[in-house]
């Protein structure tokens, strides 16, 4: 058994679609057999409206709306792009990222321990893959705030195979006295992926779909740029969300998130300063974002540090839950807007001296990702590319599927 793909690569037009707390993107990405990056054809990201919402149900409603309107714009503008680009080409897949809070991705792991070395069979791993799985089946109907959310597994995958605590991606064959089986779950809104199964029969009826988190994506693009070795605490803030997953010896062990993001702060202060929720939002997606507050009266600069310390706090609460007894890794992968990163930089800082007392090493996967891009001799510097890293995520991901796990589309 081999829990990594290894297959011959064909070239392939997919569309891409990226549900996030507060937007959707929808994408058509042409992958290239002999090309090392995919070419984006057509890209739209659609928000939800910035609005005050005073439940989870309104949040969901309102990207609903966007996945609609974003689909509209895909079967329109997109396919007409599509066409000037390539009158032949046949979208055959259907890419689906989910980003918290509408989707959770779940690790267990299993050991089989012996006294004496035994022999790995396929029926041996087949019966452990099945118990874990029974086990994460068993944990998401006992948590009765998930199984209230009508949630059904989307992905499912073996993220690692070690035997005698070495990792080995072909196990069967060997003898061993433990053997340990790390398996991942994707739970995403059932509703959700009702709408996204009703748009592929309209409009791709012969598409395969694979759907999964933002977060495993995110995972398996981080192992690929930085090195599948290392420690690592990803970090995705999205409008309404801070999702945070926790990867050790290169394993994604750990996700868990906050209903809280960048709308969400732009609400408290937009209430706080007596300025429009757009305004709010512009304040801080510049350089200096916190400059706004030297005009405040007292009052308002107190409530507004109080925003930023309340969201700092959650932040540390996060990073307290690492599902171990470790720290979080003091190397951060921080997914964000491009215009937000100086911000979030800052409270990230803040959240993860207090956790771990000392300085994290913060790397910007916008950053990362564009200067691998950028090194390809067919692009032609930042210009032409889109600025929006989930896109370059989520398409490269498309683009590197045969390198990567061997996930399981439900």
């Amino acid at each position: 058994m081999s829990f990594f793909k290894f297959g011959s690569k064909t070239d392939r037009y997919g569309v891409l679609i990226d549900v996030g707390s507060g937007s959707v993107l929808t994408a058509i990405v042409f992958s290239a057999a002999n090309q090392k990056l995919p070419q984006i054809v057509w890209s739209h990201r659609e928000h939800a409206p910035l609005r005050n919402i005073d439940s989870m149900e309104q949040s969901a409603k309102a990207v609903m709306t966007a996945l609609v309107n974003a689909t509209m714009q895909l079967d329109s503008t997109g396919r007409k792009v599509l066409y000037d680009f390539d009158h032949n080409a046949k979208l055959s897949e259907v890419q689906c990222t989910i980003s918290a809070p509408w989707s959770y991705t779940v690790t267990k792991n299993i050991n089989y321990n012996q006294e004496k070395p035994y022999l790995i069979t396929e029926e041996l791993i087949e019966d452990l893959i099945e118990t874990v799985q029974e086990k994460i089946k068993s944990d998401i109907n006992e948590n009765e705030t998930l199984l209230h959310l009508g949630l059904s597994v989307i992905t499912r995958g073996t993220m690692d195979v070690q035997a005698n605590g070495y990792r080995v991606p072909f196990p069967a064959g060997n003898k061993a006295k433990t053997l340990t089986i790390a398996r991942s779950s994707v739970i995403a809104q059932q509703y959700l992926i009702d709408v996204v199964d009703e748009m592929r029969d309209k409009l791709f009826q012969s598409a395969k779909v694979s759907k999964l988190s933002f977060m495993l994506v995110m995972y398996e693009m981080t192992r690929k740029f930085f090195g599948r070795g290392q420690d690592t605490c990803l970090i995705d803030v999205t409008y309404e969300a801070t999702e945070i997953g926790v990867i050790r010896d290169g394993v994604l062990t750990y996700c868990t998130h906050a209903p809280f993001g960048a709308f969400s702060l732009a609400r408290e202060i937009s209430g706080i300063v007596g300025v429009t929720l757009h305004e709010a939002f512009g304040y801080l997606h510049t350089e200096t974002p916190y400059t706004f507050i030297e005009t405040l009266t007292k009052s308002q600069k107190e409530d507004v540090e109080a925003v930023f310390e309340s969201y700092v706090e959650k932040l540390t609460q996060l990073f307290h839950e690492t599902g171990d007894s470790l720290s979080i890794p003091k190397q951060i992968s921080l997914n964000t807007d491009l215009k937000s990163e100086p911000l979030f930089i800052d409270l990230i800082e803040k959240a993860v001296k207090r956790t771990i007392k000392t300085e994290p090493k913060i790397i910007l996967v916008s950053e990362e990702i564009i200067k691998i891009l950028k090194e390809d001799e067919s692009r032609k510097g930042k210009s032409s590319l889109p600025f929006d890293s989930a896109l370059l995520l989520a398409a490269q991901f498309f683009h590197t599927k045969d390198e990567q796990h061997s996930f399981e589309y439900l």
